[in-house]
């Protein structure tokens, strides 16, 4: 399994990184700190990832921009799009959801982000 996290916040990035080691060392894990770098991933990388984790607040490209911006490459279909945000706007989820994406709050606990992380593996996000 691979996850791509997208967060700005360098803090969270870690913890998240922190919160995959835990539930796996096996899993591949990349991060990117911009809707703009995620997108350079996506085009530069030979191998996608699995699941990407999407930070909605982001400063430049926002979480949502990001999201339409991969729906429209057929390429990048397969890809389990998660976003994953303390903002939980009725409008939002449901933009999100018809773009094919999973709204998931931002964990309250390291124990909530990593059973978020095993529902990934298990294929129930």
């Amino acid at each position: 399994m691979s996850i791509l996290y997208v967060d700005d916040d360098i803090e969270d990035v870690e913890i998240f990184q922190d919160a995959v080691k835990t539930v796996d060392p096996s899993i591949h894990y990349m991060a990117a700190h911009s809707g703009m770098e995620l997108l350079e991933i996506l085009d530069n990388n030979g191998t996608l990832p699995d699941h990407i984790v999407l930070d909605i607040n982001m400063p430049g490209m926002d979480g949502k921009s990001c999201l339409q911006e991969i729906r429209k490459h057929d390429k990048f279909n397969g890809i389990n799009i998660i976003i994953y945000s303390i903002n939980s706007f009725p409008k939002d989820i449901e933009h999100i959801k018809s773009l094919g994406a999973t709204f998931v709050r931002k964990a309250n606990s390291f124990n909530d982000l990593c059973n978020m992380i095993r529902d990934l593996g298990d294929g129930r996000q």
